[in-house]
Protein backbone atom coordinates (compact mmCIF):
# COMPACT_ATOMS: atom_id res chain seq x y z
CA UNK A 1 0.00 0.00 0.00
CA UNK A 2 1.50 3.32 -1.09
CA UNK A 3 1.83 5.99 1.62
CA UNK A 4 -0.39 9.00 1.11
CA UNK A 5 1.24 12.13 -0.25
CA UNK A 6 1.14 15.38 1.77
CA UNK A 7 -1.38 16.84 -0.67
CA UNK A 8 -3.66 13.82 -0.36
CA UNK A 9 -3.43 13.89 3.42
CA UNK A 10 -4.20 17.60 3.42
CA UNK A 11 -7.19 17.08 1.11
CA UNK A 12 -8.53 14.30 3.34
CA UNK A 13 -8.14 16.54 6.37
CA UNK A 14 -10.07 19.34 4.64
CA UNK A 15 -12.83 17.00 3.48
CA UNK A 16 -13.13 15.82 7.05
CA UNK A 17 -14.60 19.19 7.99
CA UNK A 18 -17.75 18.27 6.07
CA UNK A 19 -19.57 20.16 3.28
CA UNK A 20 -21.26 22.64 5.64
CA UNK A 21 -18.10 23.97 7.27
CA UNK A 22 -16.17 23.93 4.00
CA UNK A 23 -18.90 26.04 2.34
CA UNK A 24 -18.92 28.51 5.24
CA UNK A 25 -15.13 28.82 5.21
CA UNK A 26 -15.14 29.47 1.45
CA UNK A 27 -17.94 32.01 1.93
CA UNK A 28 -15.82 33.89 4.46
CA UNK A 29 -12.90 33.90 2.02
CA UNK A 30 -15.04 35.32 -0.79
CA UNK A 31 -16.43 37.97 1.55
CA UNK A 32 -12.91 39.08 2.54
CA UNK A 33 -11.83 39.34 -1.10
CA UNK A 34 -15.01 41.22 -2.04
CA UNK A 35 -14.34 43.83 0.64
CA UNK A 36 -11.15 44.81 -1.16
CA UNK A 37 -12.88 45.30 -4.52
CA UNK A 38 -15.38 47.79 -5.99
CA UNK A 39 -19.10 46.98 -5.79
CA UNK A 40 -20.49 49.27 -8.47
CA UNK A 41 -19.21 50.95 -11.64
CA UNK A 42 -20.40 53.87 -13.73
CA UNK A 43 -19.17 54.56 -17.24
CA UNK A 44 -19.59 57.58 -19.50
CA UNK A 45 -18.72 57.53 -23.20
CA UNK A 46 -18.21 60.52 -25.49
CA UNK A 47 -17.48 59.44 -29.03
CA UNK A 48 -14.39 57.19 -28.94
CA UNK A 49 -13.50 58.22 -25.37
CA UNK A 50 -14.72 56.52 -22.20
CA UNK A 51 -14.29 56.97 -18.44
CA UNK A 52 -15.19 54.06 -16.13
CA UNK A 53 -15.49 54.81 -12.41
CA UNK A 54 -15.48 51.91 -9.94
CA UNK A 55 -16.73 52.60 -6.41
CA UNK A 56 -15.23 50.73 -3.46
CA UNK A 57 -15.59 51.24 0.29
CA UNK A 58 -13.58 54.48 0.50
CA UNK A 59 -12.28 55.36 -2.97
CA UNK A 60 -13.38 55.68 -6.57
CA UNK A 61 -11.04 54.42 -9.28
CA UNK A 62 -11.53 56.00 -12.72
CA UNK A 63 -9.95 54.37 -15.76
CA UNK A 64 -9.72 56.60 -18.80
CA UNK A 65 -9.74 55.27 -22.35
CA UNK A 66 -9.04 57.47 -25.33
CA UNK A 67 -9.86 56.10 -28.79
CA UNK A 68 -10.04 52.61 -27.30
CA UNK A 69 -6.66 52.75 -25.57
CA UNK A 70 -6.06 53.05 -21.86
CA UNK A 71 -4.90 56.57 -21.02
CA UNK A 72 -4.49 56.52 -17.24
CA UNK A 73 -6.12 55.82 -13.90
CA UNK A 74 -7.21 58.26 -11.21
CA UNK A 75 -7.86 57.20 -7.61
CA UNK A 76 -9.83 59.59 -5.41
CA UNK A 77 -10.81 59.08 -1.78
CA UNK A 78 -14.38 59.94 -0.92
CA UNK A 79 -13.05 62.78 1.23
CA UNK A 80 -11.50 64.51 -1.80
CA UNK A 81 -12.94 67.87 -2.82
CA UNK A 82 -12.96 66.60 -6.44
CA UNK A 83 -15.25 63.72 -5.57
CA UNK A 84 -18.89 64.43 -6.46
CA UNK A 85 -20.81 61.18 -5.86
CA UNK A 86 -21.48 61.79 -2.17
CA UNK A 87 -24.78 59.90 -1.99
CA UNK A 88 -23.31 56.82 -3.68
CA UNK A 89 -20.40 56.92 -1.23
CA UNK A 90 -22.82 56.96 1.70
CA UNK A 91 -24.74 53.97 0.37
CA UNK A 92 -21.57 51.99 -0.26
CA UNK A 93 -20.30 52.78 3.23
CA UNK A 94 -23.44 51.19 4.66
CA UNK A 95 -23.20 48.31 2.17
CA UNK A 96 -19.64 47.47 3.22
CA UNK A 97 -20.67 47.63 6.89
CA UNK A 98 -23.41 45.08 6.18
CA UNK A 99 -20.84 42.84 4.47
CA UNK A 100 -18.62 43.01 7.56
CA UNK A 101 -21.62 41.97 9.66
CA UNK A 102 -22.22 39.11 7.22
CA UNK A 103 -18.61 37.97 7.62
CA UNK A 104 -19.03 37.95 11.41
CA UNK A 105 -22.25 35.92 11.09
CA UNK A 106 -20.51 33.36 8.87
CA UNK A 107 -17.62 33.13 11.34
CA UNK A 108 -19.95 32.64 14.33
CA UNK A 109 -21.95 29.94 12.54
CA UNK A 110 -18.76 28.18 11.42
CA UNK A 111 -17.46 28.21 15.00
CA UNK A 112 -20.82 26.95 16.26
CA UNK A 113 -20.93 24.06 13.79
CA UNK A 114 -17.38 23.13 14.84
CA UNK A 115 -18.45 22.44 18.43
CA UNK A 116 -20.12 19.35 19.83
CA UNK A 117 -23.20 21.40 20.69
CA UNK A 118 -23.48 22.74 17.15
CA UNK A 119 -23.33 19.24 15.71
CA UNK A 120 -26.11 18.07 18.03
CA UNK A 121 -28.40 21.11 17.81
CA UNK A 122 -32.14 20.42 17.60
CA UNK A 123 -33.90 20.95 14.29
CA UNK A 124 -35.68 24.12 15.39
CA UNK A 125 -32.41 25.75 16.46
CA UNK A 126 -30.81 24.83 13.14
CA UNK A 127 -33.76 26.38 11.34
CA UNK A 128 -33.33 29.63 13.29
CA UNK A 129 -29.61 29.72 12.47
CA UNK A 130 -30.38 29.15 8.78
CA UNK A 131 -32.97 31.94 8.73
CA UNK A 132 -30.57 34.38 10.43
CA UNK A 133 -27.85 33.62 7.88
CA UNK A 134 -30.29 33.92 5.00
CA UNK A 135 -31.71 37.21 6.27
CA UNK A 136 -28.32 38.89 6.79
CA UNK A 137 -27.06 37.51 3.47
CA UNK A 138 -30.00 38.88 1.48
CA UNK A 139 -29.75 42.24 3.25
CA UNK A 140 -26.05 42.59 2.44
CA UNK A 141 -26.57 41.47 -1.16
CA UNK A 142 -29.67 43.46 -2.08
CA UNK A 143 -29.14 46.67 -0.10
CA UNK A 144 -26.87 48.24 -2.77
CA UNK A 145 -29.25 47.06 -5.50
CA UNK A 146 -32.11 48.91 -3.81
CA UNK A 147 -30.25 52.01 -2.60
CA UNK A 148 -27.65 52.87 -5.23
CA UNK A 149 -30.00 53.89 -8.10
CA UNK A 150 -31.68 56.66 -6.11
CA UNK A 151 -28.36 57.82 -4.65
CA UNK A 152 -26.68 57.90 -8.07
CA UNK A 153 -29.63 59.78 -9.58
CA UNK A 154 -29.26 62.41 -6.84
CA UNK A 155 -25.55 62.76 -7.61
CA UNK A 156 -25.87 62.84 -11.41
CA UNK A 157 -28.93 65.16 -11.28
CA UNK A 158 -29.48 65.28 -15.02
CA UNK A 159 -31.31 61.95 -15.57
CA UNK A 160 -32.75 59.02 -13.66
CA UNK A 161 -30.68 55.93 -13.00
CA UNK A 162 -33.45 53.37 -12.91
CA UNK A 163 -31.67 50.28 -11.63
CA UNK A 164 -28.48 48.63 -10.40
CA UNK A 165 -27.80 47.65 -14.03
CA UNK A 166 -28.60 49.83 -17.00
CA UNK A 167 -27.65 52.41 -19.58
CA UNK A 168 -28.91 55.76 -20.78
CA UNK A 169 -28.20 58.21 -23.57
CA UNK A 170 -27.87 61.91 -22.88
CA UNK A 171 -26.38 63.38 -26.08
CA UNK A 172 -23.49 63.61 -26.52
CA UNK A 173 -22.96 61.31 -23.53
CA UNK A 174 -23.66 57.59 -23.28
CA UNK A 175 -23.94 56.29 -19.71
CA UNK A 176 -23.74 52.71 -18.50
CA UNK A 177 -23.58 51.21 -15.03
CA UNK A 178 -23.70 47.90 -13.22
CA UNK A 179 -22.23 45.70 -10.47
CA UNK A 180 -18.46 45.45 -10.19
CA UNK A 181 -16.39 42.39 -9.30
CA UNK A 182 -16.78 42.83 -5.55
CA UNK A 183 -20.55 42.44 -5.75
CA UNK A 184 -20.29 39.30 -7.85
CA UNK A 185 -17.91 37.75 -5.31
CA UNK A 186 -20.37 38.68 -2.59
CA UNK A 187 -23.07 36.83 -4.54
CA UNK A 188 -20.89 33.70 -4.57
CA UNK A 189 -20.27 34.11 -0.83
CA UNK A 190 -23.99 34.42 -0.12
CA UNK A 191 -24.75 31.23 -2.05
CA UNK A 192 -21.98 29.29 -0.29
CA UNK A 193 -22.81 30.64 3.15
CA UNK A 194 -26.51 29.93 2.77
CA UNK A 195 -25.84 26.37 1.62
CA UNK A 196 -23.40 25.87 4.48
CA UNK A 197 -25.98 26.94 7.05
CA UNK A 198 -28.90 25.05 5.51
CA UNK A 199 -27.21 21.65 5.05
CA UNK A 200 -27.20 20.75 8.80
CA UNK A 201 -30.87 21.70 9.05
CA UNK A 202 -31.78 19.52 6.06
CA UNK A 203 -29.80 16.62 7.53
CA UNK A 204 -31.63 17.05 10.83
CA UNK A 205 -35.01 17.06 9.10
CA UNK A 206 -34.07 13.96 7.13
CA UNK A 207 -33.03 12.20 10.33
CA UNK A 208 -36.49 12.88 11.80
CA UNK A 209 -38.22 11.00 9.00
CA UNK A 210 -38.80 7.39 10.14
CA UNK A 211 -37.34 4.73 7.94
CA UNK A 212 -39.79 2.78 5.83
CA UNK A 213 -40.63 -0.61 7.40
CA UNK A 214 -39.14 -3.60 5.68
CA UNK A 215 -41.68 -5.87 4.03
CA UNK A 216 -42.27 -8.97 6.07
CA UNK A 217 -41.63 -12.32 4.48
CA UNK A 218 -44.52 -14.76 4.43
CA UNK A 219 -44.02 -17.66 6.78
CA UNK A 220 -43.47 -21.02 5.17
Amino acid sequence: MRPSTPWRAWAQRVLGFGPSRIALALAMLFVLVSLALPYWSLGVTVGPDQDVSSFSSSTVITDRYRSGSWDGTQILPYTSTQFTYRQVAGVLGTAYLLVVVLFIVFAVVLALFSTDYGQLMPTLSLLIVSLIVLGVSLLALFYPIAAIPAAATTDVRTFTIGGFWGSAREPPLDWSWGPALGWWLLLVAVVLGTLGSVVPYLKSVRAMVPAAPKPSRPST
